[in-house]
């Protein structure tokens, strides 16, 4: 009798455990909306100040980093030659915050006084990726506020506004395909009672719908990250969709520690997926997974994520001084899998990565804190799936001492976004900080390589002496692939460098979304423009696969950006060199070999090839035509080998960009023979162009 029961016992026992299992089961993965009303604790979020060295810290029985950097250096020197075009350009510099405190000196001033009272609403049916999100939180009161930008004419200032809701605002935001607002924070889950010390933290997802398109939320659901997944705080999100079309979110929890017992440590960053259920507007439980566990020792910290081109997902942690990446192992741009060697470590304590973006040719960006410290970019080189060299791409950033509150995106175009002084009054002197005011940075990346151009203040918070920013991000465009790689070249050799003051193509695919034409009145009819360097050039004739522009004097020599657009979105981009002179000669094929194409002058007689040695007794005067020389005169001609006397050469007619070179062909020449053109420089032309004399 005794063993019956025990054995009764033993199987209810058993039976409980069994049950008891697959309920947390369920649990931990339900995410199943919570009706609380959570709001995002702004004060504990405050707190989360980093250790006053900024030097990585151990804790106990956590991630050791693979490698310690270095002591902290002021200034580095260039580590690489990321492309041969980055040593001919400076490190960009923010814009002057003189207009903040109402100078007014330059443009940016002017209009970063004005943003605080942007007043025209963001049109109907502007696209999400043209509009920056970003959260306004009070640092004072419980307020706060999500708001959304666009920047309308392209003058890199914000000159529409929306506020998307007022729910006390974010840390973080993302904005997936569908159109769906992501917002995560932190919370204090008071259990209903209060008392404080039973207080819970809580990491926080709000999905927020916009289901009329003004720009504003019509409804919402909030998602308790702790009960579901053990997240005590919610810091970073990234959203994505799937080779399949599936939507997904990313959110991780911060993993806050500074010193053995302070009560706001975290355990070490947890990092989970969540992929929407598009039948019920939730997630589904079956796809959502945790990509690292909290309190597992896989991270240290994770406050700051970014996905990728490859579908792999970025995790910055600032104390062990590392990038982390999380790989898509069955390629269906999902990640998937932590790996356990870093992406990149970072050489330098004072480079620990508080915030990392990427872009959509896979530069990822990253900055750490500091009054005057630099943005990065880290590039992989050799295509192994690791970063292995860095440039500082932007010095002089002044960026809080905060792992909850800072911001850093790339929108489609390449143009980084950055939150500078997002704590504003609240990062006082007497803390180790400056009391800036907090403001987003623009800069332009227009080939989309990391090159930036000096800053622009996109816009300021409404009140800097009791509002923090966090959070930037931009939608997906459905309709819109990638910047396409494009090439310039000298429109006559079809090989590069092209030359200022004269004329290029641009080759490349898919140039100008199947649309083809000549001069520049059909090209503006039909949407498509090019910009080189920022001003707009002008379009001799265009085709999907070539573009043949004229690149003015104005130009300059050395790398320029050569960007395309068609409808007012970029459809491709890269920085290409332009030199002084590449002589060419325009050929009948339009290849750069074969007949040149060229017109016998002698006696007026203005005929094409084939050409009679002599006229009149004479040696034939032949005009050759192309581009790329008239900079640097004299030149010299080579028919068949011999020398030829040059009568002219320079530009011709009223063509822009089209040159011209009059010579007296050599004695004896005759059958098919190349024609060289070199310059006074020493460049030459391509040998394949011929002549054909009789």
């Amino acid at each position: 009798m005794f063993f019956a029961r025990l054995s009764l016992r033993l199987c209810l026992l058993l039976v409980a455990l069994a049950l008891g299992a697959y309920l947390f089961a369920v649990v931990s993965s339900a995410q199943t909306a919570t009706e609380r009303r959570l709001r995002p604790a702004t004060r504990r979020a405050l707190a989360s100040r980093l250790s006053a060295e900024r030097a990585p810290l151990t804790r106990q029985s956590g991630y050791t980093p693979r490698q310690r950097a270095s002591a902290r250096r002021e200034r580095r020197p260039k580590t690489n030659d990321a492309g041969a075009e980055s040593a001919s350009r400076r490190t960009a510099r923010p814009a002057t915050r003189e207009a903040v405190t109402g100078d007014g000196s330059n443009k940016s001033s002017a209009a970063t006084v004005a943003a605080n009272i942007i007043t025209r609403r963001i049109r109907p049916g502007t696209p999400l990726s043209r509009v920056l999100h970003t959260s306004q939180l009070s640092t004072i009161s419980s307020t706060g506020s999500d708001e959304q930008f666009t920047d309308a004419d392209g003058d890199l200032l914000a000159d529409e506004r929306a506020t998307f809701d007022t729910r006390g605002g974010s840390f973080d935001n993302a904005v997936g395909r569908s159109g769906t607002r992501y917002e995560v924070y932190s919370a204090i889950d008071d259990r209903g009672t209060a008392a404080t010390n039973d207080d819970l933290p809580v990491g926080v997802l709000v999905t927020a719908f916009d289901t009329n398109g003004d720009y504003a939320r019509d409804s919402s659901s909030t998602f308790d990250l702790y009960r579901d997944f053990n997240l005590p705080s919610a810091v970073s999100v990234v959203a994505g969709t799937s080779v399949f079309g599936r939507e997904f979110v990313v959110v991780s929890s911060s993993g806050y520690y500074r010193s053995e017992g302070h009560p706001d440590n975290e355990p070490t960053a947890g990092v989970v997926l969540l992929v929407r259920d598009p039948v019920t507007g939730g997630f589904d439980n079956s796809r959502s997974r945790e990509l690292v566990q909290v309190g597992s020792q896989q991270l240290n910290n994770a406050n700051a994520l970014a996905l990728l081109p490859t579908g792999e997902l970025l995790i910055a942690d600032f104390d062990s001084n590392e990038l982390r990446i999380v790989r898509d192992t069955n390629l269906d741009l999902v990640p998937d899998t932590l790996d356990p060697t870093p992406f990149y470590s970072y050489q330098f304590s004072d480079d620990a990565p508080l915030d990392i973006a990427a872009n959509s040719r896979g530069v990822v960006f990253s900055h750490s804190v500091g009054n005057d410290t630099l943005l990065l970019a880290l590039y992989d080189t050799n295509s192994n799936g690791f970063a292995d060299a860095e440039e500082a791409v932007v010095e002089g950033l002044s960026i809080d001492n905060n792992l909850s509150f800072h911001g850093l995106t790339v929108d489609r175009e390449g143009t980084v976004y950055v939150i500078e002084d997002a704590t504003g009054a609240s990062d006082t002197v007497e803390g180790g900080g400056n009391g800036g005011t907090p403001l987003v940075q623009a800069f332009l990346d227009p080939a989309l390589n990391g090159i930036l151009r000096d800053g622009a203040i996109y816009v300021t918070a409404d009140n800097p002496t009791s509002q923090a920013l966090s959070g930037l991000a931009f939608g997906v465009e459905t309709a819109l692939g990638p910047v396409a790689s494009l090439t310039l070249v000298n429109s006559a050799s079809q090989r590069a460098p092209a030359t200022r003051d004269g004329l290029a193509s641009i080759t490349g695919t898919n140039l100008t979304r199947g649309r083809s034409g000549a001069g520049a009145a059909e090209a503006q009819a039909r949407g498509l423009s090019v910009f080189v360097e920022g001003r707009s050039v002008p379009i001799y004739s265009f085709a999907d696969s070539r573009i043949n522009i004229y690149l003015p004097e104005s130009t300059g020599t050395g790398a320029r950006s050569v960007v395309v657009y068609v409808d007012g979105d970029a459809i491709a981009a890269d920085d290409e060199t332009v030199a002084n002179a590449n002589p060419g000669i325009f050929t009948v094929p339009q290849t750069g070999a074969g007949d040149a194409i060229a017109l016998l002058t002698s006696g007026g007689r203005y005929t094409p090839a084939p050409f009679p040695a002599r006229f009149n007794n004479q040696p034939a005067t032949i005009a050759l035509f192309g581009t790329g020389w008239r900079n640097s005169l004299p030149v010299t001609v080579a028919v068949g080998g011999r020398a030829a006397v040059v009568e002219y050469a320079g530009a011709s007619g009223g063509f822009p960009g089209l040159d011209q070179i009059n010579i007296r062909l050599p004695e004896g020449t005759s059958g098919t023979v190349p024609v060289i053109v070199t310059t006074a420089g020493g460049a030459s032309s391509r040998s394949e162009a011929t002549l054909r004399i009789n």
